[in-house]
């Protein structure tokens, strides 16, 4: 199960995909989770991959299934960033399903960890650079350099920062294990 919080719609939302989420939004779109992922994290995605990942994820979040039908008739063809702004929200909704979320660490004194969730960074780059996980562990060091550049050079109000080589194959490392092998 995954939980992704993201403003949408004038306010924050909870997206939620349960294992049977999963299997609506399979028979829903027609292919496997698999298959939908990849779509949607490489830019080949259909409306329906989109739309049915956020009514699910909705759902699943706990609107009910008329409320959901009425905020995406709604909302989902009149956002300022159109298709592209719901695709990079079903796209998150999906990353962190596929690549799972960690738990937040504790806080200083107290010893207990945080109610909320940190993503990992490996969903970080993934989701900041629509990339799915087998993208990242298939790059090469020099080739991730060469993309962050260019992403620092299209957005210069948002750079993401520089990470050593040996960075990358810790969070390879950590995070996706049989990468490495």
């Amino acid at each position: 199960m995954s939980e992704t919080v993201i403003e949408w719609a004038g306010k924050e939302r909870l997206f939620r995909l349960t294992m049977g989420g999963v299997l609506d939004l399979e028979q829903a779109v027609g292919e496997g989770i698999g298959k939908i992922f990849v779509r949607l994290s490489s830019g080949q995605f259909s409306v329906r991959d989109v739309h049915e990942t956020m009514r699910l994820g909705l759902i699943g979040g706990g609107l009910g299934v008329l409320d959901a039908k009425r905020l995406l008739d709604a909302h989902f063809e009149t956002r300022p960033g159109g298709y592209m702004e719901n695709a990079t929200i079903a796209a998150t909704i999906l990353t962190d399903l596929m690549t799972g979320i960690e738990p937040a660490v504790a806080d200083a004194g107290k010893g207990e960890p945080n109610e909320t969730f940190a993503f990992s960074e490996l969903s970080q780059i993934c989701r900041v650079f629509h990339m799915s996980p087998q993208d990242l562990r298939d790059m090469r060091y020099a080739d991730f350099v060469n993309l962050v550049r260019g992403f620092n050079a299209s957005k210069p109000d948002k750079k993401a920062p520089h990470i050593s080589e040996e960075e990358f194959i810790d969070i390879l490392n950590r995070y996706e294990p049989e990468a490495i092998q």
